[in-house]
């Protein structure tokens, strides 16, 4: 037992895959990952405990090497097995798959709706869009553009969800 304990301890990279409705979206190896989850942020480095939790919007943060990418993921959920990251999420965006105009459009819509007598459910709509403006907006500044990872899979950062 202690053999494969030490093998789990040694290997240095998590294997981080996420995949959305549209096929696979992301394989990386990283050193840390750090996701929002409806209990708030998990982070994960190599030799982490198994467990599966339901994700929140927010952006993931992947390290590796130094250096921080971060994608904008909108719900799903995220299993954790040995060294092995498996992210199913509805969306997940790239930096670059962001429209930034039409996230600051949604942003400034939901902060005027938000100042108006609406009802209360009308505002928890609109705040959950707010947030998922301000996380893209975040993440469309992240400055990540991955030239080697074009497989067709991009989602279309239109705002349909």
């Amino acid at each position: 037992m202690a053999d494969a304990q030490d093998k789990v301890l040694n290997k240095k990279k998590l294997e981080l895959t996420i995949t959305t409705p549209r096929g696979i979206k992301f394989i990386e190896e990283a050193d840390m990952v750090v996701m929002r989850t409806i209990d708030g942020d998990l982070g994960v480095l190599p030799g982490h405990e198994a467990l599966s939790t339901v994700l929140g919007d927010g952006v993931l943060r992947i390290k590796n090497n130094g250096t921080e990418k971060q994608l904008a993921v909108f719900g799903g959920t995220a299993e954790i097995n040995d060294q092995k990251i498996s992210i199913l999420s509805t969306i997940a965006q790239r930096p670059d798959e962001i429209d930034v105009e039409r996230a600051e459009e949604d942003r400034r819509e939901a902060e005027l709706a938000m100042q108006e007598d609406v009802e209360e459910q009308m505002t928890r709509r609109l705040q959950i869009m707010q947030m998922r403006a301000l996380v893209r907006i975040h993440v469309s500044q992240a400055n990540y553009i991955d030239e080697d990872s074009d497989n067709g899979n991009d989602e279309n950062g239109d705002g349909n969800e």
